[in-house]
C-alpha cells in the first residue's frame, strides 16, 4: 500500500470513522450471514460497526500490513475460498498497492452472493483534496462502482455520507446527515458477489482460526 497516514489515529480521524459508520449501518445492518471481515486503517482503538454477520474478525493495516486477529498482506490473505458473508472495507482500498488485486482477493473469500461495503474518501471533498496531496490515491463512486463490475460484483447501494469537514466527537450527528451531498467526506458502497457455488462449501465457523494456523 502506498501514501499510508496514521490521520485516523487522532481524535479527529477516529470520530470521523465513527460517524460515517454509524451512516453506512441501515445499508450494512441488513445483511446476514456468517463471518464479516472487517478492515480499517491504522488506529489506536478499533471502531466496532454493529453487524448481522458474526463472528467478526478485525484487521487494521499498518507499516504495509494487515494486523489484527491475525497477520497478511493484501492479496494472499490466509482464508479458504468464500468464507465470508460479508467484508466491510472502510478506508483502505485507496491504500491498495494493487487495488484490483486487493479486489479479486476480497471476491475470492465471500460467500456466493456475499456483500462487500466500502467507505472510501470523497475526491471532492476538502479532506479529499488534502488526501491527495499526501500522496492517497482517492478515487470518485463512479471508479470503484466500475472497478467492481469489472471484478464480479453487483452495485446495490451508492451513497455521498459524511460531513464536508471531519468533525469532533462534540459535533452534532443531526447536521452531518442533513447537509447536501456532493462534497460530504466519505463515499459508500454495498455490493454483492455474482457467482454460484460450483461446490459444496466448507464450514466457515473456524475460517480465523485456519488463517491463525497457516501463518504459524
Amino acid at each position: 500500500m502506498t501514501g499510508e497516514n496514521n490521520w485516523f489515529a487522532t481524535e479527529t480521524g477516529h470520530t470521523f470513522l465513527e460517524q460515517s459508520t454509524l451512516q453506512a449501518m441501515p445499508w450494512v445492518w441488513p445483511v446476514c450471514g456468517h463471518n464479516a471481515l472487517v478492515l480499517q486503517p491504522d488506529m489506536q482503538e478499533s471502531v466496532n460497526p454493529q453487524l448481522q454477520c458474526t463472528p467478526k474478525t478485525f484487521l487494521q493495516y499498518r507499516n504495509q500490513r494487515f494486523h489484527g486477529d491475525f497477520e497478511t498482506d493484501e492479496s494472499h490473505m490466509p482464508l479458504v475460498n468464500e468464507c465470508m458473508a460479508l467484508v466491510y472495507a472502510q478506508f483502505v482500498l485507496e491504500l491498495a498497492t494493487d487495488r484490483m488485486q486487493f479486489i479479486a482477493e476480497i471476491e475470492r473469500i465471500l460467500v456466493p452472493e456475499g456483500y462487500l461495503a466500502i467507505l472510501s474518501l470523497n475526491p471532492y471533498s476538502l479532506y479529499g483534496l488534502i488526501g491527495r496531496w499526501r500522496e492517497l490515491r482517492i478515487e470518485n463512486k463512479e471508479y470503484w462502482s466500475r472497478s467492481l463490475s469489472n471484478a464480479g460484483f453487483e452495485i446495490c447501494r451508492s451513497e455521498t455520507i459524511g460531513p464536508y469537514w471531519p468533525r469532533k466527537a462534540n459535533s452534532s450527528s443531526d447536521k452531518i446527515i442533513k447537509q447536501p451531498g456532493s462534497f460530504r467526506t466519505a463515499n459508500f458502497i454495498l455490493a454483492r458477489k455474482r457467482k454460484s457455488a460450483l461446490t459444496p462449501l466448507r464450514k466457515k465457523a473456524n475460517a480465523v482460526a485456519l488463517a491463525r494456523e497457516k501463518i504459524t
